[in-house]
């Protein structure tokens, strides 16, 4: 039996949102009011600012695939290419709740201290991937069931 599972997760969590939406009008409220006053460069490096942070947060997703090949992960903008860990590499996949911001030091690609690289979006629930080389990888999901269930056709 064959069963593949797919989950995109974006960057919603209310205090990221406010706190993107908060430096993008700060620095636009600078460019306008302080804007002639400023050199080129300053005003060039604010409307980067201005733009991309607002742009890296609106795009930012995590992609979960699980299929026949393995699971399949990536993270763009910041990680366009796709990773994978074949089930033949895997010793062990179960399911975690974390604490992101006190486990991880927040949402997005970390280092969970004794859990290895995270890849979180929002929420707690992680599937924990651990190699035969003991590296684990942790991939954040919203459909914790659902992604157990794929997984246990291909791994148990």
């Amino acid at each position: 039996m064959s069963l593949e599972y797919n989950e995109t997760q974006y960057f919603r969590h209310p205090l990221i949102i406010a706190l993107v939406a908060g430096v993008a009008v700060i620095t636009w409220y600078t460019i306008l009011i302080e804007g002639d006053t400023m050199g080129p460069v300053q005003l060039l490096l604010l409307a980067v600012i201005g733009i991309l942070i607002p742009l890296l947060f609106a795009t930012l997703r995590l992609e979960t695939r699980v299929s026949v090949d393995g699971i399949i992960y990536r993270m763009p903008p910041v990680v366009w290419k796709k990773r994978i860990i074949p089930w033949n590499d895997l010793l062990a996949v179960d399911l975690i709740t974390v604490r992101p911001i006190r486990d991880c030091g927040g949402w997005g690609i970390r280092f969970c201290l004794g859990e290895g690289i995270a890849y979180i979006v929002s929420g707690n629930q992680v599937i924990r991937c651990t190699k035969k080389t003991k590296e684990k990888v942790l991939l954040g999901t919203r459909h914790p069931e659902e992604i157990m269930t794929a997984i246990r056709t291909y791994f148990s």
